[in-house]
């Protein structure tokens, strides 16, 4: 017999192993703790078990966001794995994720549900959850070099984030997850086994400023985050920005494309940046009005993947 229920500590080690069976790689105790125990919001684990064993998973986190003007709880959902077979009519993985799904969105939490399915997972979240498709993000990718004479001198780096960083994402006035400073050093600092770089930009003028934090994947630095207030010069603050990466043995970076309304799309190009790589799926689950409508505006920034 299957049933669902809320995961515990001591199914720690299941989930761990739940996950690399799934996804090819192994998670560490330490993130997965992070994720769910630590995160500025709700988090809920849910996983369905038969015989005393968890065979699926499905998790979900309520972060604080901006939605037309209002701060709402938004839900994400993370970590569906297990397997879709072998249970009849009742499969693992959509035992779990109804269970975790029956009462989100709740009254007061942005009417639909996003998340960055696989095209498998998202057939079958059609089909069982109500999943209705939004976007498709094309990444932008470009080169790096150290040898850039246009570049700003000596940007401001650290490994985490103060009052400034949160300044510059509430100066763009996007519909976002909150980048609080909660937020981003939840999401960077504190998360275990990766390293991000924060970068204080500022323009020549020096009236604003703007937050730049990347993953540095080598030979790839991502950036989870860039938040450039309209209006200034950001092209030599940036490259500053790439200078530093290679530096670090970063030969390229790699961009989500950024919020409209911005006008930074041309500043990427500029910087010899074009739509390339992998699209990445984002889909949703939504409210009767409709998840679409419903996310009209609503930017999501590469580090809202889960993977980044």
């Amino acid at each position: 017999m299957m049933r669902a229920r809320a995961a515990a500590p001591t199914d720690l080690p299941a989930l761990l192993e739940l996950f690399e069976r799934s996804f090819g790689h192994a998670v560490t105790a330490a993130a997965w703790e992070w994720k769910y125990r630590s995160a500025p919001g709700e988090a809920r684990s849910v996983l369905a078990e038969r015989g005393g064993r968890p065979v699926a998973h499905a998790g979900a986190l309520c972060l604080p966001a901006r939605l037309r003007g209002a701060r709402r709880g938004i839900w994400q959902l993370v970590d569906f794995m297990g397997t879709t077979a072998g249970a009849g009519l009742r499969p693992p993985l959509v035992v779990a994720g109804r269970a975790l799904l029956a009462d989100l969105p709740r009254r007061g939490d942005a009417p639909w549900i996003f998340g960055f399915p696989s095209r498998r997972h998202f057939a079958l979240g059609e089909r069982a959850f109500g999943y209705a498709p939004l976007h498709t993000v094309q990444p932008w990718t470009g080169a790096l070099s150290e040898a850039d004479p246009s570049a700003a001198d000596g940007p401001e780096v650290s490994d985490q984030a103060g009052e400034w960083a949160e300044r510059a994402w509430e100066a763009c006035g996007v519909d976002s997850v909150a980048r609080s400073v909660a937020f981003l050093n939840w999401r960077y600092h504190a998360r275990p086994d990766r390293y991000y770089r924060f970068y204080r930009l500022r323009p020549p003028d020096g009236r604003a400023e703007g937050l730049a934090v990347f993953a540095l994947h080598a030979p790839v630095a991502l950036a989870a985050e860039l938040w450039l207030p309209p209006g200034g010069d950001w092209g030599p603050a940036l490259r500053a920005a790439g200078r530093d990466l290679a530096r670090a043995g970063m030969s390229e970076w790699r961009f989500w494309p950024p919020p409209p309304g911005l006008a930074l799309e041309a500043r990427l190009a500029e910087l010899g940046c074009r739509p390339a790589g992998e699209p990445v799926f984002v889909g949703c689950r939504g409210a009767d009005a409709g998840p679409v409508a419903a996310d009209a505006g609503f930017y999501y920034a590469m580090g809202d993947y889960d993977l980044v």
